[in-house]
């Protein structure tokens, strides 16, 4: 193709992208001053059956006209040209230069809270209006958000997995909810795990749904977490990630709305997730750090796929008929009888969303899953084993942690371990040393932390990250030798931090740092500056006391956190509120207040709404 001129105007000068179903290339306009260049899709339908060609010319051009609508933002890059020549189609856009939103986010480096609310304002600037031409764009993620070259502004790109929207005819226009228009049979699941919302991967989009994916990437910029390593409540389906990274109230507020596993939780519209952030963050020129590079952001973004997001097209998870082609074998999809959707579509579509897609003919239980349902597109066989190289004269330890009696194994020299899959918040990975045996590592002593981890996700292996301190065994204090003494009653908190009090004045301010670390949230940054006030063994012995008071305290109300939120999620507000009216039973920790005391006042809210609803000429009364 290189060299070729098609429509007697856009000469092929650089393949970006080759896919089963087509290629993405770099050309250049020589009909236009200085043939400047641009971006060519080209689509080529499996078959040259005349159906086949109407079916993949209907979706091409459905594509292009969206993409002529969304064109007239300047964030959003415009439509030049499309057309179709030999039964082969051709999508002609926008070059722009810059590089990809992923390429500021790094593993373990946060982004500063302003820097990612600007970003969000941003993007949700673009929403508004895409959303507003009846538009879901549903690949919402960092590489395919680009930062643009001449100006830094933000650009939203790669729209072929939109789906069009109108206003159910079922509803009133109050309540403005959206379906997909046509042949709900014909829904195709297209997103990307870890950033596709659970109505998503069911083959049920809705504009929030993208905000869903960009509060998503707004987390991953803030904590340097990637989303599938992410933890979830195992009775909600919410993320947990507020104690990853400290943020202010109102804005953890408003990025967990905005990522609540239900979409009726979330906010609504972008409109409405923009005026929430506005009340407490206005509009302002935020300088944001990036790179700024020469080459084009598709240039960057094909010239290494197996680093990038795959986007993914799967069937839906409750489709209105049944189709042969989800009761067909993994390894024999068949075309679809009109029933629901068929290969030629789910191919188009999957090329559309990115020219890399892959596809299965297999119903995914939710977006979790979807992961292992697409293995063997990377090659990976289920049996492979994933492996840590460890360097060598490193340790394995029976613990997170560095404590010299918790050392089972030192390596001598660069080894291969199998990993589990489990790793700490801290860093620390699982491997085994035999089927039996399991043991620790420290990440700075894993030469390949990155490539364990993609070799997991391409198995279809969720990593699991779990608290450091509940791997690491309750070690005993080494008792005094007995004293005729009467033994004291326990202890609390409070008693051993006036026992701390008379010390010096340097471990005093000390103290007063821990305090104040756990009362803000900072339960492990507390416990390591109490644990340096080791001048002497009185010392010692009650700071190890406060210490394991502390963590006895914050295990107690981060349960009570859950149960509340656990009772909210099931909207029991009666039993909700029965732990405010109970104060003895609330935790006394300012952090933990804090976090607690929203979900009384949702559960209020809801509960009067409730009694509203129930009595409507009461309320009417009262008024």
């Amino acid at each position: 193709m290189i060299g070729k001129l098609l429509d007697y105007r856009y000469q092929i000068i650089k393949v970006l992208a080759t896919g089963g179903f087509g290629e993405t290339y770099i050309a250049k306009d020589t009909k236009r001053p200085g043939s400047p260049v641009c971006v060519v899709k080209h689509l080529k339908p499996a078959s040259s059956d005349s159906k086949v060609f109407d079916t993949a010319r209907r979706l091409f051009h459905s594509e292009a006209e969206t993409l002529e609508k969304l064109g007239n933002h300047d964030q959003i890059p415009r439509l030049l040209a499309y057309f179709d020549e030999n039964q082969e189609f051709y999508l002609v856009q926008e070059f722009v230069e810059g590089h990809p939103l992923s390429d500021e986010l790094h593993p373990n480096r946060r982004w500063s809270e302003a820097r990612a609310i600007a970003m969000l304002q941003e993007v949700l600037g673009i929403l508004k209006f895409v959303h507003g031409q009846g538009v879901i764009h549903r690949d919402i993620k960092p590489d395919n958000i680009i930062r643009r070259s001449s100006d830094g502004k933000l650009v939203l790109v790669d729209f072929g997995a939109v789906k069009q929207l109108r206003v159910s005819s079922g509803y009133s226009a109050h309540t403005q909810l959206f379906t997909v228009a046509g042949n709900h049979s014909a829904t195709v699941a297209i997103g990307t795990p870890g950033y596709m919302p659970t109505e998503q991967g069911q083959g049920k989009p809705r504009p929030n749904s993208d905000l869903y994916s960009l509060g998503i990437i707004a987390i991953q910029a803030l904590t340097g977490v990637a989303p599938m390593d992410l933890q979830e409540d195992t009775y909600t389906g919410e993320i947990l990630w507020q104690h990853l990274v400290p943020v202010s109230n109102n804005f953890e507020a408003v990025l967990s709305k905005m990522v609540r596993y239900h979409f009726k939780d979330r906010y609504q519209s972008a409109s409405e997730a923009l005026q929430a952030l506005q009340l407490f963050a206005p509009t302002s020129s935020v300088p944001v750090e990036y790179v700024s590079h020469s080459t084009s952001y598709q240039a960057l973004k094909y010239s290494s796929p197996e680093s990038r997001q795959k986007t993914i097209a799967v069937a839906p998870l409750n489709p209105v008929a049944r189709s042969p082609i989800e009761a067909a074998p993994k390894s024999t999809p068949k075309s679809s009888n009109g029933n629901g959707p068929d290969l030629l579509q789910l191919s188009i579509l999957a090329l559309l969303a990115g020219g890399a897609a892959a596809i299965t003919p297999t119903v995914v239980k939710n977006v979790q899953n979807v992961v292992s349902n697409f293995s063997d597109k990377s090659g990976v066989a289920s049996s492979q084993i994933c492996l840590a190289v460890i360097k060598e004269n490193s340790n394995i330890r029976s613990e997170p942690s560095n404590l010299s009696d918790s050392v089972i194994k030192t390596i001598t020299e660069d080894s291969n371990f199998e990993v589990t899959g489990l790793r700490t918040k801290r860093g620390w990975v699982q491997v085994k040393l035999d089927p039996k045996t399991s043991g620790w590592v420290h990440p700075e002593v894993i030469k390949n932390n990155e490539l364990w981890v993609d070799c997991l996700r391409d198995k279809g292996v969720a990593v699991k990250t779990e608290d450091d301190e509940d791997l690491i065994t309750a070690r005993p204090v080494p008792k005094a030798k007995p004293k005729p003494v009467v033994k004291p009653s326990p202890s609390s908190s409070e008693d051993i931090l006036d026992k701390l009090q008379g010390k010096s004045t340097d471990e005093s301010e000390i103290l007063e740092q821990a305090r104040k670390k756990y009362e803000s949230g900072d339960l492990q940054g507390a416990i390591a500056l109490l644990k340096s006030l080791t001048s002497n063994a009185p010392a010692v012995k009650e700071t190890t006391e406060m210490i394991t008071q502390w963590q006895k305290d914050w295990a107690k109300a981060d349960a009570l956190f859950k149960d509340i939120d656990k009772a909210l999620a099931e909207r029991e507000w009666d039993k909700v509120l029965g732990y405010k009216n109970d104060p003895e039973k609330l935790p006394d920790i300012q952090y933990w207040r804090d976090k607690i005391e929203p979900l009384f006042k949702q559960a209020t809210d809801n509960l009067d709404k409730q009694d509203t609803t129930t009595n409507p000429q009461e309320s009417n009364t009262e008024r």
